[in-house]
């Protein structure tokens, strides 16, 4: 299998630091630089031994509303729009250091992040990367939300969510496709932020939970439309569940060619898919080594 490209890491540290949306706790993340063939590792520096959690689909365990990574009982959750932003602007390897379990939750969306990031700069590490070609339809869910993956001819990965919470949400129905590429994410995809409705803002907050977090914080939808806030785009929402998927299919840990279309998918369906990904990957990358040896072998004989 040929690599799309050779690794990349951050030039520099960078730093974001924020609140946590659940918590309400100031926190902060430190990227650092890592060598080739690291992946993505959160380290949590807050807990004794400063933990370590490969950001892998194998470490993904269900949480509601947000992607929680778990391993050796070390945790870190809401990790997706810290994905998405590594992912999109091809940092293959990083450190995040973090001191809180909870990531800033910043503006609902995955711009400070990648700010940061393109801040830090890029430095090549020429080992290659290796990627899952979607050579095959896959499809999970049902008829009412499911993901799929297909082949494309087009470079790189494509993703088409569709939203639709019914005649009876404020939040509007929109469709979004878009390119997962280093030179439009952070204009594009970036920017898109977290959302819902007033009912389920003022029934968090009554629980206790995100009790600091304001309309201005992120989108809450009444009945009039956004309150206290506009719309960054036309199509906001879907962008931002598009944004989720980015971050939760780099679980697979492999670059990915082919197109995702997704339709009322929420993070338990991406990480599925992510799962099926991570696995037609490692197919492929046993074939290639396979055919290798046979080609050597022959060639010997």
């Amino acid at each position: 299998m040929q690599p799309l490209r050779f690794q990349q890491t951050i030039e520099h540290v960078t730093r974001v630091s924020g609140r946590g949306y659940w918590s309400g706790r100031a926190n902060s993340l430190t990227f650092l630089p890592a060598p080739a063939g690291t992946g993505i590792v959160f380290r949590r520096v807050d807990l004794p031994g400063h933990p370590s959690i490969e950001a892998r689909v194998a470490h993904r365990r269900e949480t509601q509303l947000r992607t929680t990574l778990e391993f050796s009982g070390a945790h870190v959750e809401m990790v997706e729009h810290v994905l998405a932003a590594l992912y999109a602007l091809e940092i293959d390897n990083c450190v995040v250091e973090c001191d809180s379990p909870e990531m800033p939750g910043m503006d609902g969306s995955s711009l400070a992040f990648a700010l940061a990031i393109e801040q830090a700069g890029v430095r090549c590490q020429f080992e290659p990367t290796k990627a899952v070609i979607i050579d095959e339809p896959i499809k999970l869910g049902d008829d009412q939300q499911w993901v799929m993956a297909i082949p494309s001819s087009e470079p790189g990965l494509t993703i088409r969510y569709e939203l639709d919470y019914g005649s009876t949400s404020s939040i509007p129905k929109s469709d979004s496709t878009l390119p997962i590429d280093r030179s439009s994410f952070t204009q594009h995809v970036a920017p898109a932020r977290t959302f819902l409705e007033e009912h389920e803002a003022k029934m968090l907050q009554t629980k206790g939970i995100a009790a600091h977090v304001t309309y201005r914080d992120l989108v809450v939808f009444g009945e009039q439309g956004p309150i206290d806030n506009t719309l960054r785009f036309e199509d906001e929402c879907s962008r931002h569940k598009l944004l989720d998927v980015v971050g939760d299919l780099s679980l697979c840990g492999w670059r990915i060619q082919g197109k995702v279309i997704a339709h009322r998918s929420g993070h338990r369906l991406n990480g599925l898919l992510a799962e099926a990904l991570f696995e037609m990957g490692r197919g492929q990358q046993f074939l290639s080594t396979k055919n290798h040896k046979t080609h050597v072998a022959r060639n010997a004989a």
